[in-house]
């Protein structure tokens, strides 16, 4: 029977990852045969779901009531509340999973996933050098799987970066394949994942100095050492210098002249500067999620004199949800997102505490949650670390 459930779940993790990286649908349909998986081996091994993960998982649903009931369970308040199902699904996943290897089971696949998910943008690199290097001089990158979406990307490969560093028994080739992925997600040039890699890192290495002997006389060496290949990838790699030059460049051409529709950064800054004017003159807070896009695109033509935006929500998940649930609903928000950084410095469980820092992070310049990859990523990873730390300290 474990080994059979084991299995089952490990045949799912597959199917999810596929859906991670090829189709939606099939990532749809893989949280459907979670639910159906969880539901069954909690009725057959009598599972206490009476517990913080649970309750922690359950809460986004609630949560969620909070810029709903203004207008009620519209196509664009449903969508909201399906993305958010995921959370409930992976909470019971993980507590019907904890007793069949749970934490290697979806850890070790995600790590291969990531590895495979990289030979697309790499390939094509190698494939359309020139191209590529004027894609970066555009403030893009290679293109990848989910969809192109670059950012979301980004954070998977992070979390398969941070899978590599936890205590998981029998993971093969875990150096090489941290080496592989944190020089993918510098190569890459995404600046999102450069800051999530850098959380990882710094939050590790600080857990690792703690957990260390301090007279070990190969840790200042390897500190050294490491900090000066770091330094010496970012001043000899192209790509990173060319998404340098153009953050750089972006973000004088908004000082200098104003919102571009043509740059990134400076429509990230236009969106929420609009938005936060929108809260600040027009009290537009507690209007209800389905009600945002309408607010923000007449603000914004307000702001910028006639010109049009086709954004529906700020690049920030606490706008959004200032602007959706009022700022009581933000504050809940707030707790419930930060909640295992408490959980995790309680119970010693440093990897709880690295993710959930990277996520608000990206949440500051990204609405990461609103979206399905978004969620995703955030939850299931997020519960491996849960579940792994718990094991390996009993």
């Amino acid at each position: 029977m474990p080994k059979r459930a084991t299995n089952i779940l490990l045949a799912l993790a597959i199917i999810m990852l596929g859906g991670l990286l090829w189709s939606r649908a099939i990532l749809s349909i893989s949280m459907g045969l979670m639910a159906v998986y969880a539901i069954y081996y909690l009725k057959q091994n009598n599972a206490d779901l009476f517990s913080p993960l649970f309750f922690w998982c359950v809460s986004p649903l609630l949560l969620a009531f909070t810029g709903i009931y203004q207008a009620g369970f519209t196509e664009a308040n449903l969508s909201f509340l399906l993305t958010l199902m995921v959370y409930p699904i992976a909470g019971i996943t993980a507590i019907a999973g904890e007793k069949f290897a749970f934490t290697k089971t979806i850890s070790q696949p995600w790590i291969h996933a990531a590895l495979i998910a990289l030979l697309y943008p790499l390939g094509w690199l190698v494939l359309h050098t020139n191209e590529a290097f004027e894609l970066y001089g555009q403030g893009r990158t290679l293109p990848v799987f989910m969809d192109t979406d670059h950012i979301r990307f980004s954070i998977f490969l992070c979390s398969a970066l941070l899978f590599t560093l936890l205590p998981v028994s029998n993971a093969r080739y875990k150096k090489i394949s941290f080496a592989i992925l944190f020089g993918a997600i510098l190569l890459l040039a995404v600046r999102t994942g450069w800051v999530i890699a850098g959380i990882i890192i710094v939050g590790y290495g600080i857990y690792y100095l703690k957990s260390k002997p301090a007279i070990n006389r190969n840790r200042t060496r390897n500190i050294l050492i490491a900090l000066i290949t770091l330094i010496a990838i970012l001043v000899i790699t192209p790509t990173i210098q060319q998404k340098i030059r153009y953050t750089l460049y972006d973000w004088n051409i908004y000082n200098t002249k104003g919102y571009d529709s043509t740059y990134s950064d400076g429509v990230r800054r236009a969106i929420n500067t609009v938005a936060l004017k929108a809260i600040k003159e027009d009290h537009s807070t507690a209007i209800g999620w389905s009600a945002i896009p309408s607010a923000l695109q007449q603000k914004f033509t307000q702001v910028w004199n006639g010109q049009k935006t086709q954004y529906g929500w700020p690049f920030n998940q606490w706008l959004f949800w200032w602007m959706g649930s009022g700022w009581w609903g933000m504050v809940l928000f707030t707790a419930w997102l930060f909640y295992p950084v408490w959980y995790g410095y309680r119970n010693k469980n440093p990897f709880l505490i690295i993710w959930t820092l990277a996520i608000a992070f990206s949440c500051l310049v990204e609405t990461t949650i609103n979206y399905q990859y978004g969620a995703l990523l955030h939850v299931w990873p997020l519960l491996v670390c849960w579940l792994t730390f718990k094991k390996s300290s009993n």
